[in-house]
């Protein structure tokens, strides 16, 4: 009933934004992306292709970004688009007159083309956002229903005049990001180089030693923390088999995970939770021996620059995310409970149960399914 609730305040909102005011569009393109890190990051090699397209060659395009990646865009992609508007979704989220006013401006600007190329569309992000726009051709892909509740199913109808539908097999997210952006340019899309360059990345502000393993203990959901007793453990065999030294990445919100892993991990430690910027976070893993994470974004900033990478998943959304396709890399390992292995083996179960999020708790990893994948 609260998100009942939540989901008309919302509306309201939006509603009043649409409202009154003189709208003059012009050739001007609004492509929205608000979900994660890895998300962008996964949709970046395929982002110029979309700027590039000839039906829109005279048109200014506008970025609509989320904040939690800004940097990154502003280090590797800075000034491919014209405008960038940038939005904080927790202030999205809690704030009325901070939601209003972005809705508000993006409603008054006049965009002749909309473009969501989010597969799993939010109605509460970016399908309000794309709403507020209200462009005459608004491109999207057919949802995927992960973030719908069912009391909003069909909330989107007329919202879209150009709907993708992408094939039926589960498809790893940067080659969806391909055939969404072929569909809106009109031709196929050739596979491109998609790691970033070293003289892309920034200088890093720290002193590093010659050898050293990233470990990401953290995660913004609660529920995807694999315990501080079993990155210790990786990391002390790491340390003693292979003399690497120890690097605690992460936000500062992640800062209960490291003082867990420092309580856990006997050997010294380099803790840079909080100190590094994310595009500097590129710099270190690039320079790294191995990084071991859950399933969060860092698993892909980890993969764009070639690192070798340990993830940890719980079956979750199986092969958008991980594991990863061998013609990408094969530096990136994804791990999973043993008692699921079976079902991935099948693709019927897979898309019958793990196309989306599940509840099996990640610390059903082993530690010593992890060191198994770790050899220099």
């Amino acid at each position: 009933m609260f998100n009942r609730w939540k989901d008309i305040l919302y509306d309201l909102i939006g509603q009043l934004a649409r409202r009154g005011g003189t709208v003059q569009r012009s050739q001007r393109v609004l492509v929205v992306r608000l979900d994660e890190i890895g998300d962008y990051m996964l949709w970046r090699p395929v982002m110029r292709h979309l700027l590039a397209t000839e039906a829109f060659a005279s048109s200014e395009w506008t970025l609509c970004g989320n904040t939690s990646w800004r940097s990154l865009y502003e280090q590797l992609d800075g000034g491919s688009f014209q405008q960038v508007i940038w939005i904080d979704k927790l202030r999205f989220k809690k704030e009325l007159r901070y939601r209003y006013r972005v809705l508000r401006d993006i409603h008054l600007a006049g965009y002749e083309v909309v473009i969501n190329p989010t597969y799993s569309r939010d109605k509460r992000n970016d399908d309000a956002v794309v709403l507020a726009a209200a462009g005459k051709e608004v491109y999207g892909m057919v949802a995927n229903l992960e973030n719908c509740r069912k009391y909003e199913r069909g909330y989107d109808e007329g919202m879209y005049n150009h709907l993708f539908c992408g094939p039926e097999e589960v498809l790893f997210e940067l080659d969806r990001n391909r055939l969404f952006a072929a569909y809106v340019v009109g031709k196929p899309i050739e596979k491109s180089d998609w790691q970033i360059r070293d003289e892309q990345l920034p200088t890093l502000s720290v002193a590093l030693p010659q050898k050293y393993m990233v470990i990401f203990p953290g995660s913004r959901s609660a529920k995807r923390i694999w315990p501080a007793a079993y990155f210790a453990r990786v990391a002390a065999h790491c340390r003693q088999q292979f003399g690497w030294e120890i690097v605690l990445c992460g936000g500062p919100a992640d800062a209960i995970y490291a003082a867990a892993f420092k309580a856990a991990f006997t050997g010294e430690v380099i803790d840079l939770i909080g100190v590094t910027r994310l595009p500097e976070l590129l710099t270190i893993l690039r320079g790294a021996e191995w990084l071991v994470t859950v399933d969060t974004g860092s698993v892909h900033l980890g993969a764009a620059v070639g690192c070798r990478v340990t993830g940890i998943f719980n079956g979750s959304q199986y092969g958008r995310f991980s594991p990863y396709p061998k013609e990408l890399t094969e530096k990136v390992h994804s791990v999973y409970p043993l008692s699921i292995i079976p079902d991935l083996q099948q693709s019927e179960v897979i898309r019958s149960q793990y196309l989306y999020t599940v509840d099996l708790p990640y610390e059903s990893v082993q530690p010593e399914q992890v060191i198994n994948t770790i050899k220099p």
